[in-house]
């Protein structure tokens, strides 16, 4: 069964199904299991999961509004190559977002904060170094969902989340660069000094550098693997 690897995904049925079918197909996407022109068979993906249609087809609404995901009427759905414009305008979208959300942190937060992000970046060094790539991709998400959960702001996470879908792809495949991932870890590491310093105009600045690098390298992505993108 071409979903069989969906299988191992262990669902919570306390919680909103439609929500984790979504979640599992982004990652799939976004870890080119489901690369782009596969067709993905609502049927075959709730017999993977263990689920209804009805969820099944509410991720896949959700996927087709975030354009990672075309439904052609009598004729099935297809995964969609890159857009270069929606990666630009989600990176645009998050550089805003997250740029005033360093500078909030740098400027206003707490101990037990500097020791969660301490801890974050230390074990993303050692992924580095272990060549652990998948786990740094882990701890690389969740840096930037601790500076944004230190905000307070509840709402916040969905807004970027929001963003978030089209430029998944771009820097999933970004970290797989050669020394993009040590990179990656010293501009964490940049961030989270001008934290530790208050320095909030130096916090912005060092995630202006950093989220600005994902678009930086769309064009080296697009002559390594041009397949992958709808146009240039």
């Amino acid at each position: 069964m071409p979903f069989s690897f969906l299988s191992s995904a262990n669902l919570d049925r306390s919680k909103a199904l439609s929500i984790q079918v979504y979640e599992i197909l982004l990652k799939a996407i976004v870890d080119q299991d489901l690369p782009p022109g596969t067709a993905i068979v609502k049927e075959e993906v709730g017999r993977a999961l263990g689920v209804s249609r009805t969820p099944v087809s509410d991720a896949i609404a959700k996927l087709a509004q975030d354009r990672l995901v075309e439904v052609f009427p009598q004729r099935g759905t297809y995964v969609t190559k890159i857009h270069i414009s929606d990666v630009q305008e989600s990176a645009f979208i998050r550089q805003a977002l997250e740029v005033a959300i360093a500078r909030h942190v740098a400027e206003q937060h707490t101990p037990e904060m500097l020791t969660l992000l301490t801890r974050n970046v230390r074990y993303q060094k050692v992924s580095v170094e272990d060549e652990d790539y998948e786990s740094f991709y882990q701890l690389d998400e969740e840096f930037h969902q601790l500076l944004c959960d230190f905000t307070g702001f509840v709402r916040l996470r969905r807004v970027i989340e929001g963003a978030y879908a089209q430029l998944a792809r771009v820097r999933k495949l970004h970290l797989s660069s050669p020394g993009r991932p040590q990179d990656t870890y010293l501009e964490h590491k940049a961030i989270l000094d001008a934290i530790t310093n208050n320095d909030g105009d130096g916090a912005a600045l060092a995630m202006t550098k950093h989220v600005s690098k994902v678009v930086a390298l769309i064009d080296i992505l697009f002559s390594e693997q041009p397949e992958l993108f709808a146009d240039k």
